[in-house]
């Protein structure tokens, strides 16, 4: 809240944001009665970035861990394997995931289980987020930290793990034999927070401990 405060003296009056979405030009018979077309430069209509207060500091509202497993079209082991390791680190029971659409060239059938994902929220978010800033993260060589380009504009960020950083965690550490080797397998890790924009919610990341390299989109 103490980074983005922004002093407004008593009486000033609160900026108004007008409409956001363009209209027609009227050159054509077929823009009369359009809908309004979407900002410049963007398909979408973006959040507005609201001033942080006390009654809406950004926090973590929830950790959506993904995992894709092509291996298990064909070895269903592969897919226990990244059950077991999911629920070890989260806590959480992952539900498995099918495919959508048949792909050939891919060897991918619809409806086949093809992943795992499992959701968490409140501590067991924060605690996951935790384990990853000072237990994961450190031991990774020459990890340089986050895109500063990550985020959906809506104060969502996201990263990946690799295999090699799944077997870091000490939930799988402490069991690693009983895991199958080469059949660790990664996942992306979705943080959802209550944030307006990629900038607050960077800022709360780097609270938690995470840091940024790169160009920061904001």
């Amino acid at each position: 809240m103490t980074l983005t405060y922004d002093h407004k003296p008593p009486g000033t009056e609160r900026q108004v944001i007008g409409q956001r979405l363009r209209e027609w030009d009227e050159s054509s018979p077929y823009h009369k009665g359009r809908p309004l077309r979407s900002p410049r430069g963007n398909p979408t209509l973006t959040l507005v970035e609201r001033d942080i207060n006390f009654r809406n500091i950004p926090e973590v509202r929830a950790v959506t861990l993904s995992s894709y497993v092509p291996a298990a079209l064909k070895n269903e082991d592969f897919l226990l394997v990244a059950r077991a390791a999911m629920q070890a680190i989260t806590g959480s029971v992952p539900e498995t995931v099918k495919t959508r659409k048949s792909v050939a060239q891919w060897g991918i059938a619809e409806g086949k289980k093809s992943g795992v994902k499992t959701t968490i929220y409140g501590n067991a978010a924060y605690e996951f987020l935790d384990k990853c800033v000072h237990l994961v993260f450190p031991r990774i060589k020459d990890w340089p930290g986050l895109k500063g380009s990550t985020g959906d504009s809506s104060g969502n960020l996201s990263f990946g793990l690799t295999h090699e950083n799944m077997a870091l965690f000490p939930e799988i550490e402490v069991n690693y034999d009983i895991y199958p080797p080469k059949m660790l397998p990664g996942c992306r890790v979705f943080v959802e927070t209550t944030a307006n924009s990629d900038r607050q919610a960077r800022l709360l990341f780097q609270a938690l401990g995470f840091p940024f390299y790169g160009r920061l989109r904001n």
